[in-house]
C-alpha cells in the first residue's frame, strides 16, 4: 500500500511539472545563461532602441538625406511572408553587421564627438545581438551561410544615406518581427492549452483508475 501512495505522489507530481511547463510556453523560455527570452517584447524593445538611433543619427547628420536606392534586400520582408528560423537570424546578423559600420563611421569620421549618438548605436547593437540570440532559441534552426557584411560607400554624403537607409530599413523589419511573433505566440498559446486540458484529463482518469479519488 505504501508503495503504491509513494508511486502515485511522484506521478502526480510528474504531472504538475508537465502541465506548468505547458503553461510558461515559447514567450517566456530562458536561454542556457537564465536570461528571459520573450521574443515579441523584446524585439519591440529592440525597434524602439533603432528608432531613438535613427532619430539621433539624423539630428547629427541632417533631416533630408533620402534613400539609398540599392537598399538591403537582406532586410525587406511582406507583411505575409513566413516566420523563418535561420533567415531571421541571417537578417539579425546583417542588421548588426551594418550597425556596428554605422557606428564605426560616426564614431571615428563624421561624428567623433557626438557621443550620446555613439552610446544609442551601441545599446542597440547589444539589443539585435541579443534578440538573434532568442529568435535562434525559439525559432529554432541555424543561420547558413552566413550573409557577408554590408559594406558601407566611400563618399560622405553616401555614407550618410546609406546609414539612414539602413536605420530606417532595420525599424520596419523589426516592426513585421514584432507582428509576426506576436501571432507565433498567439497559436503557440492555443495549442498549449489544449495540451494542458489533455494532461488534465490524463491525471484525472489516472486518480479515478486509481481508486484515490471519491
Amino acid at each position: 500500500m505504501k508503495y503504491r501512495a509513494g508511486f502515485l505522489t511522484v506521478a502526480c507530481a510528474w504531472m504538475v511539472i508537465v502541465i506548468q511547463s505547458l503553461d510558461a510556453g515559447p514567450a517566456a523560455q530562458k536561454h542556457a545563461a537564465g536570461v528571459s527570452c520573450n521574443l515579441k517584447e523584446l524585439t519591440a524593445l529592440t525597434r524602439s532602441l533603432v528608432d531613438e538611433s535613427l532619430k539621433s543619427f539624423d539630428k547629427a547628420n541632417g533631416e533630408h538625406l533620402g534613400t539609398w536606392s540599392p537598399g538591403f534586400p537582406e532586410l525587406e520582408v511582406h507583411q505575409n511572408s513566413p516566420l523563418d528560423g535561420p533567415k531571421v537570424q541571417c537578417s539579425l546578423l546583417f542588421m548588426a553587421q551594418g550597425l556596428k559600420e554605422v557606428l564605426e563611421d560616426q564614431r571615428d569620421n563624421l561624428n567623433p564627438k557626438d557621443v550620446s549618438l555613439h552610446e544609442d548605436l551601441k545599446n542597440t547593437i547589444s539589443k539585435v545581438n541579443m534578440l538573434a540570440v532568442c529568435a535562434k532559441h525559439i525559432l529554432s534552426g541555424e543561420c547558413s551561410p552566413k550573409p557577408p557584411p554590408p559594406k558601407m560607400p566611400t563618399h560622405a554624403f553616401a555614407k550618410k544615406q546609406w546609414s539612414h537607409t539602413l536605420l530606417k530599413t532595420a525599424r520596419v523589419y523589426l516592426n513585421w518581427l514584432e507582428l509576426k511573433s506576436g501571432v507565433q505566440t498567439s497559436k503557440t498559446k492555443g495549442k498549449n492549452k489544449i495540451k494542458r486540458k489533455a494532461s488534465e484529463a490524463t491525471l484525472q482518469k489516472y486518480l479515478e483508475g486509481s481508486g484515490y479519488l471519491l
